[in-house]
């Protein structure tokens, strides 16, 4: 495990957290309730990106 690893754990953290609360971040907030595809289109690039640098951390990429 290196450096990569924890900032992919902290990364699921944040995308955990958007979806608790129902916004996320671009370059501007986004909200589930007003703006639910492009919502869900930017948690999901979050998450992939967050799972990629988890996995990059534990040398599995």
């Amino acid at each position: 495990m290196n450096l990569w690893f924890y900032i992919g754990i902290g990364l699921i953290i944040w995308v955990l957290y958007d979806l608790y609360y129902g916004v996320t971040w671009s370059f501007r907030p986004i909200y589930r309730e007003y703006e639910p595809n492009t919502y869900w289109f930017v948690s999901i690039i979050w998450l992939v990106f967050a799972i990629t640098t988890t996995l990059a951390g534990l040398g599995m990429l």
